[in-house]
């Protein structure tokens, strides 16, 4: 008998269409066609999936640094890196989905990994059945993360790293 757990395949399927969306705004809001960098995209499902970021997150004005926010409710940070952590192996499912299915293109400059979408129309009832409250934390982490750099965040949310 074939168990498929139908939780990772969920879970897998909503970080494809979380990160999908994501490199979508981050896309739109690029004038230079920057491409969304795998290490930024590692944040997205920590924050969107995680109650109290999204929560601190999906009504702030996207005037708001993203400092003044971390500032303002420093429990978004809590257990960051470990959560960074539990949910790579999320993201990389949904990455490897998108890209499978040709929704993304995968693209490598050393030693930088980069997306970016691959379709005109977004398949239909997907987009429209995305969690609101995530796609408002995500509309804002897209607008700050395009224009901050990598190490800026990672700093901002880790602190000095050696």
């Amino acid at each position: 008998m074939f168990y498929t757990d139908k939780n990772i395949i969920n879970n897998s399927s909503l970080a494809c269409f979380l990160l999908i969306y994501f490199i979508e705004q981050y896309e739109e809001l690029s004038v230079d066609n920057r491409k969304a960098e795998l290490m930024k995209l590692l944040l997205v499902l920590p924050f969107a999936w995680h109650e109290v970021s999204r929560n601190a997150i999906k009504t702030r004005k996207l005037s708001t640094p993203f400092s003044t926010i971390l500032m303002d409710t420093p429990l978004i940070k809590a257990n960051i890196k470990q959560r960074i952590t539990d949910y790579s192996g999320a993201t990389t499912q949904g990455l490897n989905m998108a890209v499978s299915s040709g929704l993304l293109i995968r693209s490598e400059n050393n030693p930088e990994i980069s997306f970016e979408t691959n379709f005109s129309k977004w398949p239909p009832n997907v987009k429209n059945s995305l969690p609101d409250d995530m796609t408002k934390t995500i509309n804002r982490l897209a607008n700050w993360f395009h224009y901050m750099d990598t190490a800026s965040i990672y700093r901002l949310l880790l602190g000095k790293t050696s």
